[in-house]
């Protein structure tokens, strides 16, 4: 997949970084030489100094081939612009922009964000994440990580168990029995880094 990431701070670093290590090609963009030289010395991936609003910059990264852009600057306003000369010139698929202001995620206006208005499919929001994994936190004191599903009808949990659990040397059909109230279903088991899915 094709990916042009605009800002090369520590958010757009970390996304190339991961998207290049899964084989995309990707170009990053962004105004800070010195952001720039940080990301080729480091990666091996296409870095642009330039203004990403500028539609001349995105020709320059190849916008017309490009799947997806992600526009994680530190400015909501150009993020926002990035994403509508994305999708007006260069009708890029998948449009992605980090957003912190919580004016511009107000439910009520919501409805800006279509291809009408602003085409951004989907919206980062740092603030809004920190508040939902702690959220999830507080849901789950016990588990390491919570993922809700199915708007949040289902819960995929991740649990250390240690040394003096109760449930150690029971074997999962014997988990029904001793716990008729349980409605968990365990689904993967990770030892040593190994991970397996039990049979029984």
């Amino acid at each position: 997949m094709n990916i042009i990431i605009c800002g090369a701070g520590r958010v757009g670093f970390t996304i190339a970084k991961l998207l290049s290590e899964q084989g995309h090609s990707i170009t990053v963009i962004d105004q800070s030489s010195e952001d720039i030289q940080k990301i080729n010395d480091t990666l091996d991936v296409k870095a642009i100094v330039g203004k990403a609003t500028y539609p001349s910059i995105l020709e320059k990264a190849n916008a017309v081939e490009t799947d997806m852009i992600i526009a994680v600057t530190r400015n909501d306003e150009i993020n926002m612009l990035i994403c509508q000369i994305a999708f007006s010139i260069f009708n890029i698929p998948k449009k992605i922009a980090r957003i912190r202001s919580q004016d511009y995620l107000n439910p009520k206006f919501t409805r800006v964000y279509n291809k009408e208005n602003l085409p951004i499919d989907v919206i980062i929001s740092p603030e809004i994440e920190i508040a939902r994994s702690i959220q999830r936190k507080l849901e789950a004191p016990g588990a390491l990580d919570s993922v809700p599903f199915a708007e949040n009808q289902i819960r995929l949990l991740e649990i250390l168990i240690k040394d003096n659990c109760k449930l150690i040397g029971l074997k999962l059909n014997e988990l029904t029995n001793k716990f008729p109230n349980l409605e968990a279903n365990i689904i993967a088991i990770i030892r040593e880094d190994k991970s397996f899915i039990p049979k029984n």
